[in-house]
């Protein structure tokens, strides 16, 4: 889990009028982080809270027990696999989660990932600890709205967007609208992180110098991360997509997956 923990309570916020609001969640396997969004407004942001409290909310009570329009989890995977939407079939959907080796006490999703593919996932018994808490929920793979968010900004073929949260990294790569490439890989520092990234970029067939390395998440461009990829990478530079409109002391790229998850509020249907 990352020592920050940023925090963010828009003055105009006022949970009496919750039903109006979204409720974003990522859940990962020790924590979790929230944001509160009024249509295309970010009225709350907290990073790192303690997971117990989605179970058994006492200093969240009154964020977590309120009664929003909607509520987008986005889980963690214990592991996952993609496959074309045009081959998958909820028939064979049980056959396909065996090769992740699922524990009985794992939950299994099956759902489009995007217009082209289906991600079938594991998630532990703790980072699902969200489920069926709250009404009007909608589960996501936790990286969904940030691919979205991704795949709407006209990535090019010779971009990887990086994601750094909690000692993982998302690495993503779009054949122009297509999605391409994605994957995640735990790190311990910043030659583990550029390792994963020059091991993507091979097997993708392309040479570092020819990249461009998009960062979002837990990093900044004065980090020895960001200035470490720069000496093996074409570009590096901070993703500034922005999906919602954001008070000035909250950075884009910092929220941006979980601000993302919003983009899913419109594309899943229940």
């Amino acid at each position: 889990m990352s020592e920050h923990n940023y925090k963010y309570t828009d003055e105009q916020l006022s949970l009496n009028e919750a039903a109006n609001y979204n409720l974003l969640l990522q859940v990962d396997p020790h924590s979790f982080s929230y944001a509160i969004a009024y249509k295309k407004k970010l009225l709350a942001w907290a990073e790192n809270c303690p997971l117990g409290e989605l179970a058994n909310p006492q200093e969240l009570q009154e964020v977590l027990t309120a009664n929003y329009k909607q509520v987008i989890t986005g889980l963690t995977s214990g592991a996952f696999t993609l496959m074309p939407e045009a081959l998958f079939d909820n028939e064979y959907a049980a056959n396909i989660a065996r090769l992740l080796d699922v524990a009985e006490t794992d939950s299994v999703y099956a759902q489009p990932l995007d217009s082209k593919n289906t991600i079938i996932y594991k998630v532990d018994q703790t980072a699902s600890a969200a489920q069926g808490v709250f009404e009007n929920e909608t589960i996501v793979y936790r990286a969904k709205g940030w691919i979205i968010a991704v795949a709407n900004n006209y990535p090019t073929s010779t971009d990887l967007y990086l994601n750094i949260e909690n000692g993982t990294v998302e690495i993503l790569n779009f054949n122009y609208d297509k999605l391409r490439f994605y994957n995640l890989f735990p790190y311990k520092n910043h030659e583990e992180l550029a390792y994963f990234s020059a091991f993507v970029a091979d097997e993708l067939g392309m040479s570092p110098e020819s990249l461009t390395l998009v960062l979002s998440g837990d990093v900044n461009a004065s980090d020895k991360s960001f200035t470490y990829l720069a000496e093996f990478f074409g570009k590096v530079k901070i993703n500034d997509t922005q999906v919602l409109v954001l008070p000035e002391q909250v950075v884009p790229h910092k929220i941006l997956s979980l601000a993302a998850l919003s983009l899913c509020a419109s594309s899943e249907e229940n």
